[in-house]
């Protein structure tokens, strides 16, 4: 074990004491009687205090890589990486595992991870740096800059400031699914949020919002000139040297991680989740190595050597509580070191063993994450790792606060796992407590089948129910979302394949004609059935050419998971097919109203071609799957659908 070298004593003795000076000390009364002299009498005491020392006297990176591979192990993680920053240089960058379960390529410092909410400090800084330049304030209101803003009560929309979007106490709930596996780009997201009731008064509390961050950013292009992924790269990225930095999943590559959950028990790889359209939120991707950059860049209140980019006063005040948060008893005990918690701008704000912190977790879809400054001592911590919904992060941070700043080493990791503190066992609890209240002996009013269809909420958008013959799934395009099971009476059990989102209950309103009306998802409230509107009297399958017979019936889906539409194939007779097509509203195109209207549609080798109303045509081809493949073509203009047959 190394020790640090002792300082020489800063401060001079006291007036009429006497400073000890190593250079002329008598000899030792005992020298010659075994000790060897006055020298080794001074050796001895000086190694005697040394070890009297408290452990954090040892260098704070003793011991570290073997921890760090106890609690991978401990926590199933396959590779992680970490980034210490200590007196404005690198203390330390290094990787641990592999970039893939199973094995491979190795972790190293360039390796990319998602980082989740840590990108939030990069839109908060963002807003620092134009009001540096003198294009924006804390205290703007936000229609000042986005005139179109909206939000569902009007005193809040001419009331709210970038201040509010980047604290969390605007009031309104998470509403993730405006944005999880969405066909919405920012600017749909935040043209919805008018239909997004609040749970809370304004400023009134701490709610955690990713949207409002999305309006930072989109306030940020806004005041900026350019999209805020411009911005942040031009302003932070390039200056700082950032290369294996981006704002996209379409920029990733080569050395990348691999995202990780736990699916069925085991942990296993799954895609990048595409967070493009919140990643002033949540979209940032970077490795340890470019996380270092970026807190020596923050420890320096916001300068890049001898280049100011930011003003301290704004720094201070991105590390400045905006809004209280509450500390619950289970959290106290487990950090029982933190005295209060708050949110600042961009940033958590807390105290840890008498220093004032500044952090930001990350979790997203198989990835984990956690950067934390402590500015008085001029430490920066940075974890990234490839599992989801993992509180390694924080066990390894605080591990390395603990070693920094001179306290007992403490098994974070073991203490946060004996907490329940991994959010899957957390799931688990919370599915058997749901599950528990099941009436038995009940059963669905209508067969499977019969609930599967189009379901529109004016908030969030689609989101549909499909059958396979076996099993109901909740999706919203391609992606399948939620196993849905019976429960009790209509009430499905809705267990979602990301184990990011709770399980929760979706029920079906039967209307007096036995056909489904809604589905009502516990919260997120109610989807009305979205079927575009068809003609009555139609015609039963007729006739058909024996090698097309398989394209009757009635199919539906929506073109780019967006605008529902429907295509009912009555028969056909000699390559041509009697067809009705209908549409449904899609504003976000500008089509406010559904429709229907008749054709005949050439067939050829199970593929047939209709005309569009307003102009361009479908093609419409039956897949080796059972599902029919729409594709829309008008001038410029591209369009796709997967559509099901109606059972």
């Amino acid at each position: 074990m190394t020790y640090r070298a002792l300082s020489p004593h800063p401060n001079p003795p006291p007036q009429g004491g006497r400073a000890l000076n190593f250079n002329k000390i008598s000899p030792s009364p005992l020298a010659g009687e075994g000790w060897g002299g006055g020298w080794r009498l001074v050796r001895i005491t000086l190694l005697l205090l040394l070890l009297a020392l408290p452990a954090g006297a040892a260098e704070p990176l003793d011991g570290f890589d073997g921890y760090v591979e106890k609690a991978m192990a401990e926590w199933e993680t396959p590779g992680l990486s970490v980034a210490i920053v200590r007196d404005g240089k690198v203390a330390m960058v290094k990787g641990y595992g592999f970039r893939t379960l199973g094995g491979g390529a190795l972790v190293d410092p360039a390796t990319v991870f998602a980082t989740g909410s840590i990108s939030k400090t990069f839109t908060a800084a963002a807003v620092a740096a134009l009001i540096a330049q003198d294009r924006m304030r804390w205290d703007d209101r936000v229609i000042d800059h986005l005139p179109g803003f909206r939000l569902f009560d009007p005193y809040v929309t001419r009331e709210i400031r970038i201040r509010d979007l980047l604290s969390h106490r605007s009031g309104l709930p998470p509403a993730e699914m405006l944005w999880y596996y969405s066909p919405f780009d920012r600017r749909e997201i935040l043209r919805r949020l008018q239909y997004l009731e609040p749970e809370s008064g304004f400023r009134s509390g701490f709610g955690y919002q990713n949207l409002m961050f999305v309006a930072a950013g989109e306030a940020v292009a806004a005041a900026a000139g350019m999209s805020w992924d411009s911005f942040v790269a031009a302003t932070f990225f390039r200056p700082l040297g950032m290369s294996d930095t981006s704002t996209s999943v379409a920029a990733i590559g080569g050395n990348t991680a691999t995202p990780h959950a736990r699916i069925d028990g085991e942990i296993q790889p799954i895609a990048w989740l595409n967070v493009d359209n919140i990643a002033p939120a949540g979209g940032i991707n970077s490795s340890a190595a470019d996380l270092a950059k970026w807190m020596q860049f923050e420890l320096a209140d916001g300068a890049d050597g001898e280049e100011a980019l930011l003003r301290p006063v704004d720094v201070a005040e991105m590390r400045t509580p905006q809004t209280v948060i509450r500390v619950p008893a289970a959290r106290r005990e487990a950090f029982p070191h933190t005295l209060f918690r708050a949110y600042g701008l961009g940033w958590y704000v807390e105290d840890y063993r008498g220093r004032r912190i500044a952090y930001h977790s990350g979790r997203i879809d198989g990835m984990s994450s956690r950067l934390t400054l402590v500015p008085e001592q001029r430490l920066g911590i940075a974890i990234l790792t490839n599992r989801g919904r993992s509180s390694l992060p924080d066990a390894l941070t605080y591990r390395l606060l603990d070693a920094y700043l001179g306290a007992e080493p403490h098994d974070w990791s073991g203490a946060l796992l004996k907490r329940g503190m991994d959010p899957y066992e957390q799931r688990e609890e919370d599915r058997r407590t749901l599950l528990a209240q099941r009436i038995a002996g009940t059963q669905p009013t209508l067969p499977s089948a019969r609930y599967a269809g189009l379901y529109e909420s004016r908030l969030y958008g689609p989101l549909d129910v499909a059958f396979d013959g076996k099993a109901l799934t909740l999706t919203r395009g391609a992606e399948v979302l939620a196993r849905l099971s019976h429960f009790h009476y209509d009430t499905f059990f809705a267990d979602f394949v990301n184990p990011a989102l709770r399980d929760r209950l979706a029920r079906f309103e039967i209307d007096h004609h036995g056909r489904v009306s809604a589905l009502e998802l516990e919260y997120e409230g109610r989807f009305d059935a979205a079927a575009p509107p068809l003609p009555n009297g139609l015609a039963p399958p007729g006739e058909t050419d024996a090698a097309s017979g398989k394209l009757l019936g009635i199919w539906s889906g929506r073109w780019n998971g967006v605008q529902p539409h429907s295509l009912v194939v009555e028969r056909i007779e000699n390559g041509v097919a009697s067809v009705v097509y209908a549409w449904g509203p899609a504003p976000v195109w500008g089509v406010d109203e559904g429709g229907w209207q008749r054709e005949q549609a050439p067939v050829k080798d199970n593929t047939l071609t209709a005309a569009m109303p307003g102009g361009g045509t479908a093609t419409y081809s039956l897949q080796p799957n059972g599902t029919l493949f729409g594709q829309y073509r008008d001038g410029g203009r591209r369009r796709q659908s997967s559509m099901r047959r109606a059972p």
